[in-house]
């Protein structure tokens, strides 16, 4: 009998750690769902949120007539090709080609006896996010006048500026149209320098190689590596998330050890003494008021318009025309207004300022999904908004 029990007994443990190992695979799987449906984006912090590569070569330095760094544009008459990973996901990969000047085209610039129009602007002039640059597509559109796109990724104002100069003569235009979003009005001039394969935005105009002063921007590759070797190693999401808990677990405890450790002691109260009999009391001078605090100034937006107005004053010795065209960020059309107002301030230069966010309907449809750039509909609606604007100068000049 008591075999027989003990038997029993073996045979219901058996059946119960079986369970037990079913349940727990089982709740396992089910957390692993769940984790990469709903909540796999937050176990991607740090570098592995983003990853942006450019292909070698990409970007160079224009020089002056004395060989001095001047401007940042593309190598010219190279393939291009830019991949950005987000959350270990590929976002977008875009192939395109570059003309004669360094800027993204398939058709060479030239001076020719026909109207044309001079963009200058950044990664949203130049189409970035696309494998179909939308200014070159909306010139197939209009034969008769030419579209020339200036548009280099990550540029402010001071680079517009100087392209312009160092390109204008040698191109035959009636306008300039400034294409910026809010991020360009505060962006310093910086060059591309390639270090250890990785692609710097380098402020240091003297010691360019050096780049002391450099932010890394993008990783090089080459133009035909295949794009699953830039992920990655897939591994289970909740081993994923043991690694944040345990992470965020250790920080949180450091910064209790630091927060200890610059706590001063308390001191203990003072102990009210009796009062002494024929004690004489001595009147306290009274406290003069705290000073009131002067409220400190409104921060500086950074901003400058110096470079616009050098733009205007170059287009107005040749009597050509300027205007402003102010793109949301993906931010702004969420917020459904611009981060800076500086529509007066760039009207009384006597350029034409076209707040664009407010003048058409824009929504983050129009936006990649994580990415800040436009997609393909997002630059198809800014097109469209160009040859709006660009139709409408045409009546203008008609009339």
């Amino acid at each position: 009998m008591k075999t027989k029990a003990i038997g029993v007994r073996s045979l219901n443990l058996i059946k119960n750690s079986i369970l037990a190992i079913v349940s727990t695979l089982i709740t396992l799987i089910i957390v692993e769902i769940i984790l990469r449906l709903f909540l796999g984006h937050i176990l991607y912090t740090g570098s592995k949120f983003r990853s942006l590569y450019y292909s070698n070569p990409n970007l160079e330095v224009l020089q002056d007539d004395n060989h001095s760094l001047y401007a940042t544009h593309y190598k010219p008459n190279i393939p291009l090709r830019s991949i950005t990973v987000y959350y270990n996901k590929v976002e977008y990969d875009t192939k395109q080609h570059t003309n004669n000047f360094g800027f993204i085209n398939d058709v060479d610039y030239k001076k020719e006896d026909k109207s044309g129009v001079i963009f200058l602007g950044d990664s949203f002039t130049a189409g970035v996010g696309s494998n179909k640059p939308w200014l070159p597509m909306l010139n197939k559109k209009y034969p008769d006048i030419n579209l020339y796109s200036m548009g280099v990724t990550g540029t402010g104002q001071e680079n517009f500026y100087r392209l312009f100069d160092h390109y204008q003569d040698a191109l035959n235009y009636d306008t300039v149209v400034i294409m910026s979003i809010s991020d360009d009005l505060r962006r310093p001039l910086w060059y591309p320098v390639n270090k250890n394969g990785w692609l710097y935005f380098c402020r240091d105009r003297e010691v360019t190689k050096e780049c002391k002063h450099g932010k890394r921007i993008a990783g090089l590759i080459d133009y035909n590596i295949d794009r699953e070797t830039l992920l990655l190693p897939e591994e289970l999401y909740i081993y994923k998330a043991y690694g944040v808990l345990k992470s965020k677990y250790e920080a949180f405890k450091k910064a209790q050890e630091q927060k200890k450790a610059t706590e001063k002691p308390k001191e203990k109260p003072i102990a009210k003494s009796e009062p002494v009999k024929n004690q004489k009391v001595v009147a306290q001078k009274p406290i003069p008021p705290k000073p009131i605090a002067k409220k400190a100034p409104p921060k500086k937006s950074g901003i400058s318009l110096e470079y616009i107005a050098k733009i205007k004053e170059l287009a107005d010795a040749k009597g050509k025309r300027v205007i402003f065209v102010h793109i949301p960020e993906k931010g702004e059309t969420q917020s459904g207004k611009y981060r800076y107002r500086v529509g007066d301030r760039i009207k009384a230069m006597g350029v034409e300022y076209h707040p664009i966010l407010k003048d058409y309907q824009f929504d983050l449809s129009m936006f990649h999904v994580h990415d800040g750039h436009p997609n393909d509909k997002g630059y198809a609606y800014i097109s469209s908004i160009i040859e709006d604007i660009l139709k409408l100068q045409k009546q203008t000049k008609d009339e």
